[in-house]
């Protein structure tokens, strides 16, 4: 469906675009109109992902564990360990290290602890390998019971009436109720994209606006539920304009991307770090700085699909994807 492909090229660009916010805030670079705009997005950015991640998740689920253990588990803990250690040698190099705005991901501490507390940058790899193991071991509970569950789990840990040690794991139980709710919901999210125009992307996109603001002014994201409900519209409305906009050639970007969106998440992070480590000696006027967030995102998003291509083409598709020796394939079935 390239409504879905959209979604997850939309969806990676908020990603890069938050990373490079990341880096140029923490060298002075960020205007705060651009940092609360890309805090507000957070609403929307990761629990897209994910809800996109669970709509096809049904098959592996429905396949024997060990198939699903090294399909889903084994595959994204491969891509996990392997960038967690490359991050951590580049993020070593003196020039770089002095641009990082995740300076505590990548000591020594943080990555003899990788597999029980990931860091920040790869935290989404290692979320899909464990949703895969929650939702296999759900299966069959209600599905009424299981989004009652993570939702209350969003609902309190978004007020932080439930308070964890880490913002990682705090992050993970904030959108697990999303990835069931692609799982579950998949008939529901299609007939949301199905009915997407461009007034109701409209209308979607001013109640997001609305509902943030009043949020603020109200002082009420503390009260359980708030956060959630503003993630459910943002969510909504993600789904609503990635319909629309698939559907004409001013998409065809977003959905191409779409079907990219691994390598891009996976290497953009060195494109920032190099790009920023420049912009440290240059003069940014004033009035560009509110544009650099966006012109980072594109051209970071660009170079990491172009690195892709030279590492597969000079044999480093282990980067990418599980080892042959690694990997599980069924027995054939048996013919008469």
């Amino acid at each position: 469906m390239a409504w879905v492909d959209a979604a997850k090229g939309m969806s990676i660009l908020l990603v890069v675009a938050h990373h490079a916010v990341s880096f140029l805030h923490t060298s002075g670079l960020a205007p705060p109109a651009v940092v609360v705009a890309n805090t507000a997005l957070a609403s929307m950015r990761m629990p897209l992902f994910f809800l996109v991640s669970g709509l096809f998740v049904a098959g592996p689920l429905a396949a024997s564990w060990r198939t699903l253990l090294h399909k889903r588990v084994a595959f994204f803990l491969h891509l996990f360990v392997a960038w967690t250690v490359l991050r951590f040698a580049f993020f070593h190099t003196p020039a770089v290290a002095a641009v990082d705005p995740y300076v505590d991901d990548t000591d020594v501490g943080a990555l003899a602890l990788a597999l029980v507390i990931p860091g920040s940058g790869m935290w989404f790899i290692y979320a899909l390998a464990l949703f895969a193991v929650i939702a296999k071991l759900v299966r069959g509970v209600p599905m009424s019971l299981q989004l009652g569950v993570a939702g209350v789990l969003s609902a309190v840990v978004g007020a932080d009436l439930l308070h964890l040690e880490s913002d990682v794991w705090a992050r993970m139980a904030r959108h697990l109720f999303f990835f069931l709710l692609g799982w579950h919901a998949r008939t529901l999210v299609e007939r949301v994209a199905r009915a997407a125009t461009a007034l109701r992307v409209t209308a979607a996109a001013a109640a997001c606006v609305a509902c943030a603001a009043a949020a603020v002014v109200l002082g009420i994201r503390w009260i359980p539920g708030v956060a959630l409900g503003l993630n459910v519209l943002a969510v909504t409305f993600g789904v609503l304009f990635a319909a629309w906009i698939s559907r004409y050639r001013l998409g065809r970007p977003l959905v191409a991307l779409g079907a990219q969106t691994l390598p891009v998440y996976l290497i953009h992070i060195f494109w920032i770090a190099v790009v920023m480590v420049g912009l440290q000696h240059v003069d940014v006027p004033p009035a560009a700085a509110y544009a650099l967030p966006a012109v980072l995102a594109v051209g970071c998003t660009l170079l990491s699909l172009l690195t892709h291509r030279v590492l597969v083409a000079g044999g480093a598709t282990w980067l990418f994807t599980l080892p042959s020796r690694l990997a599980y394939r069924a027995p054939a079935p048996v013919t008469a």
